[in-house]
């Protein structure tokens, strides 16, 4: 009861505080606005992951204060690095952030976990273990981030991931873990309400990086929590199109001699939607793959044997390369379109279409600083520009 009660309660508050925060970031200037070199003609508000963070905590609590599913520690540990790499993304979208002062919020907040919960036993010795954990920690937010381009990606496929970490966690008896994580879910549900198709906010930085950790945090966990064998590998299925994601792009800039951090429209599910020609079944598509992901994590960690495990990860694994075989020969761009990356709005963003709708923006998570913002003006002043309650929806590419 108290795990349904955090799902549909975190649900029902992202429903309905995501427009408050939509007029609170027109308020406060945390939007994503139109200019010369981006393709979207309205600001779109960028709060949208600090609301899901709201909305889930407070699903949380209120099913811990009426159903007492346990105050887990692992729950804490979950939300509260949440919450440190939420606050590094608000000041990312906002006013900008230097690389290196990125790459020391995401690390504190790993070494939060790892202090908390312990250093995953990898089998190569207690330092080694530790690093090589932090390093995929950092390298999954930001490929989370890296993957915010279209709508409603991030949002669907951490809401399906979170509901498999929270079966994980449930078997286990960690309930209280396994409520914050259906709540995370209930949360990104609720947001996908304004975010896709059509998109009146968007995640920020703050969104897709604290997603990133909280998924990241939840594999660890899952790891951890899981008896010793073949079974432990499972968790790491549950991630695997993010990771797919970033290597794909990693891999083909540097085959085509540019640059890995600039921006463009040469990700995975940009160029699927490219082949299918419509972004929203790619979208869902997408969904369908995070779903048998998840599916084939959760059935690897129960069963925990050799065969299982090995038949999963061949086939994903071959599956992967197949398709990313495929797509490297899917132009990245069609001649003339790609633009350079835009250092004015959130980090490393780069808005490119793929169809004449309007666009929002390709993250690359580590890039140079930004300029600083100019804030915005309240809506009754602003020169050009609707007010929030007349802008159109803006669709992300």
């Amino acid at each position: 009861m108290a795990l349904a009660a955090a799902f549909a309660v975190s649900c029902l508050l992202s429903l309905v505080l995501m427009p408050l925060g939509i007029r609170l970031a027109w308020a406060t200037g945390y939007l994503d606005h139109p200019e010369a070199r981006k393709l979207h003609t309205s600001a779109t508000a960028l709060l949208g992951g600090a609301v899901v963070f709201l909305a889930a905590v407070a699903g949380w609590a209120i099913a811990y204060v009426t159903s007492h599913p346990g105050l887990h520690r692992e729950a804490l540990l979950l939300l509260s690095g949440s919450l440190l790499v939420l606050g590094l993304g608000l000041g990312d979208d906002r006013f900008g952030m230097r690389p290196a002062l990125k790459l020391l919020g995401q690390s504190a907040a790993g070494v939060l976990l790892l202090a908390g919960c312990g250093v995953p036993a990898l089998g190569f010795g207690a330092p080694l273990d530790a690093a090589l954990t932090l390093l995929a920690l950092v390298a999954l937010m930001n490929a989370v981030n890296f993957l915010d381009n279209m709508n409603g990606v991030v949002a669907g496929l951490a809401a399906i991931a979170f509901a498999g970490f929270a079966w994980t966690s449930a078997a286990r008896g960690a309930f209280g873990l396994a409520a914050a994580q259906l709540a995370l879910a209930g949360a990104c549900l609720g947001f996908l309400r304004y975010n896709f198709p059509r998109a009146r906010v968007f995640l920020g930085d703050a969104g897709s990086l604290f997603l990133g950790y909280s998924l990241g945090a939840s594999a660890v966990l899952a790891y951890m929590g899981a008896p010793h064998g073949w079974g432990r590998l499972g968790p790491l299925l549950l991630l695997a199109y993010p990771a797919f994601d970033m290597i794909f792009v990693v891999v083909n800039r540097l085959r085509e001699g540019r640059k890995i951090y600039a921006g463009g429209k040469d990700h995975s599910n940009h160029r699927v939607a490219r082949l299918i020609q419509c972004q929203t079944t790619t979208v869902l598509l997408l969904w369908a793959n995070g779903a048998a992901l998840c599916a084939s994590g959760v059935a690897v960690l129960h069963l925990n044997r050799p065969g299982p495990t090995l038949l999963a990860w061949g086939l994903w694994t071959t599956l992967y390369l197949l398709v990313g075989l495929r797509l490297s020969f899917e132009p990245s761009a069609p001649s003339g379109s790609m633009r350079t990356p835009l250092t004015s709005a959130r980090s490393g963003s780069t808005q490119t279409p793929l169809t004449s709708a309007r666009s929002g923006s390709t993250r690359t998570p580590l890039t140079s600083a930004r300029s600083a913002r100019t804030a915005s003006a309240p809506p009754s002043a602003r020169p050009s520009g609707p007010h929030p309650s007349e802008a159109r929806p803006a669709t992300r590419i």
